[in-house]
């Protein structure tokens, strides 16, 4: 729930802001490609999930005299979007078993929410296989998680935190929901500059701000480089997130900034899970949305957390358009030969090692990588071989079990490092 929207009763719904409606569209986005992409398999015919949605609101928005659903609607309508979409051309039913939990701490927001459910059709599974939840999302977290362990297996699950701030959701228990469940994914919202903005000298001794790795050497650092209103602050930013991924207990971290024009400062919205294939769905949602979100640093190879390179090189913007496509593509084609020489020592190494090892590292797709991995196997700069080891024809598709080595007789250059 964005900051400062209420749903008292009997009053008109909140408006909603330009950054809110982008966030709530890579929702919708991400949840149909997430289906399509979970069920693939024409033999499956169970699905079960837990949707989260730990600050849930009132539902609805106003927007231009009309309103908009808010993140709980959009579950529920994306289930049901799904159902029927994977079971139109489908020789054996496949049954889309959801249970949904929206949580608010607010009695208001809990019962404008539930009107909504009922006008928009729903409201026959209240009770059922949705539940309506009073209370604050950290008191409700482990009898949610029991919840989950205890009726499915793998423990497949989304948590949408669109909080109000950056303190509403404890790195403790982001960490409990990837150490708790198999097939967790997060979707959270984080006031990044809101953090940063209330850092003061005394904040390291506090509880709140050292969850997020901040101590006496984050703020020196902040405070000496904060008045580089861009790329100070930016670089702080790119601490903190290294901070919160390696805190969180996920395996794949894919940060991206919003900007919110009522607050005047930027939003991070971050996707966390352990397989690089979601990353890379959720990657390709984003360069769907091109411009309308921003990811922090270089498209191709990256690092978070500090780097100087950042404030020499002045381009630490990375829009998600065709000319970043094209940028980074270029890029790649010059670094990737240097990572496969670094995983190839002892001999070739799987194209999903590849991914698992650079997915953190890169606004790339896995469809951009297999481009660049066919553009320098045709050019003779890597060997690309089949699970078998033969050697690829040149102009086959890539594959996930393909394997990477250096050609034999090696290049006249070494390979960029």
């Amino acid at each position: 729930m964005p900051h400062g929207f209420q749903w008292p009763r009997n009053a008109p719904f909140p408006e909603i802001e330009d950054h809110t409606l982008r966030k709530l569209e890579v929702l919708r986005k991400y949840l149909d490609v997430y289906f399509d992409t979970v069920a693939q398999n024409p033999r499956m015919d169970r699905l079960n999930i837990t949707l989260v949605d730990g600050f849930c609101g009132g539902g609805a928005y106003q927007r231009d005299n009309g309103v908009k659903y808010g993140s709980p609607i959009i579950l529920l309508k994306a289930v049901r979007a799904a159902r029927e979409r994977l079971n139109a051309n489908r020789e054996k039913r496949l049954e889309l078993n959801a249970r949904f939990v929206f949580v608010d701490a607010q009695c208001d927001h809990v019962a404008s929410l539930e009107e909504q459910i009922r006008q928009a059709g729903f409201g026959d599974q209240i009770g059922r296989n949705i539940s309506m939840v009073h209370g604050t999302f950290t008191d409700e977290l482990p009898g949610i998680l029991d919840g989950i362990r205890h009726g499915q297996r793998a423990g497949r699950s989304i948590f949408v935190l669109d909080q109000c701030g950056w303190s509403d959701v404890p790195m403790s228990a982001v960490h409990s929901i990837f150490t708790s469940l198999q097939r967790p994914e997060v979707v959270m919202t984080f006031a990044i500059d809101g953090l940063l903005n209330y850092l003061r000298e005394e904040s390291s001794a506090l509880a709140q701000y050292r969850q997020f790795g901040i101590d006496d050497d984050f703020i020196a650092e902040w405070n000496a480089r904060k008045s580089d209103e861009a790329l100070g602050r930016l670089v702080t930013q790119r601490v903190l997130m290294t901070n919160i991924h390696q805190l969180s207990g996920a395996a794949f971290f894919t940060p991206f900034m919003l900007w919110s024009i009522t607050d005047n400062r930027w939003m991070m919205m971050a996707h966390l899970s352990n397989h690089q294939a979601a990353r890379d769905k959720m990657l390709g949602v984003h360069w769907d949305s091109h411009n309308s979100f921003r990811h922090v640093g270089k498209g191709s190879l990256f690092f978070l957390g500090f780097d100087t390179r950042l404030i020499e090189s002045k381009d630490a913007l990375f829009n998600f358009g065709e000319q970043d496509l094209a940028t980074m593509n270029r890029e790649l084609c010059e670094v990737l030969p240097g990572e496969i020489e670094k995983l190839t020592k002892n001999g070739p190494v799987e194209v999903k090692a590849l991914l698992e090892q650079i997915g953190n590292r890169t606004a790339a797709r896995n469809q951009d990588i297999f481009r660049n991995i066919e553009d320098l196997a045709g050019r003779k700069e890597i060997t690309l071989l089949s699970r078998d080891g033969a050697q690829r024809r040149q102009g086959s598709q890539v594959k996930l079990t393909d394997q990477l080595i250096l050609p034999t007789q090696g290049l006249l250059f070494p390979f960029p490092r």
